[in-house]
Order: structure tokens, then sequence, then C-alpha cells
């Protein structure tokens, strides 16, 4: 009776095969990024996006402009949100003087360290 051998594998060389795949994405990737840049060399470079993109630069500094007028004109501005409760809005600097000058709350108990224990 004559021996028969049978394929033990399916690929007798797995480094020819590797390399292969190597090559074939390589090319497509190098490939790729050719026609990418040939489209974009047609086609002129892509819009931009966002605000910036949607807007003139001019509309938006004026837009700017108006804005940071309206917030520091409430900055300084006095008025009354509840005048029932005695709760009205003063200007920044003011706050800081009245904060000053009452001075801040303090922690009556001393603080406590925080472990596991005490996390529940």
């Amino acid at each position: 009776m004559s021996e028969r051998r049978y394929e033990r594998e399916d690929l007798a060389d797995h480094g020819r095969a590797l390399k292969g795949a190597g090559g074939v994405v390589g090319g497509l990737l190098i490939g790729g990024f050719v026609v990418a840049t040939i489209a974009a060399r047609i086609f002129g470079p892509a819009p931009s996006e966002g605000l910036e993109g949607a807007l003139p630069t001019d509309v938006l500094r004026q837009l700017r402009v108006t804005l940071e007028a309206e917030w520091s004109a409430r900055a300084v501005a006095w008025e009354w949100l509840d005048r029932g409760r005695g709760v009205a809005r003063i200007p920044v600097s003011r706050a800081v003087e009245l904060s000053l000058a009452r001075g801040f709350p303090t922690r009556r108990d001393p603080p406590r360290h925080v472990t596991a224990r005490t996390i529940r």
C-alpha cells in the first residue's frame, strides 16, 4: 500500500501570505490618499463648517461688541428682582465690598476626614 500524505496546514508559508496581505492593504491606503489629493486639487478645499463659515467675520465682530456692551451694562446695573422679598441685583463691585465688610461664613465644626467608612 502506498503511503498517503495529507495537508496539515491551510497555508504552508504564512510569512509570504502576510507580506502579500500587507502589500494589498498598503497599496489601497496609498491609492486612497492619492485619489483624495487629486480630488482636493480638482474640486477645491472643503467648505468650512460652523458659525465662522456661515457668517462673515464683520458680523461676528459686531455681535461680540454688542453682547459685551450688554453684559458690561448689566454688571453695573441696579434692579429689583423681587421687591417683596428684598431681592435685588447689584453691581459686582458693590457685592464684593459688602462681602468683604460682612465677612464670609465659616464652618463651626472642624472638617472631618473623608474615608471609605464615612461615605455611606
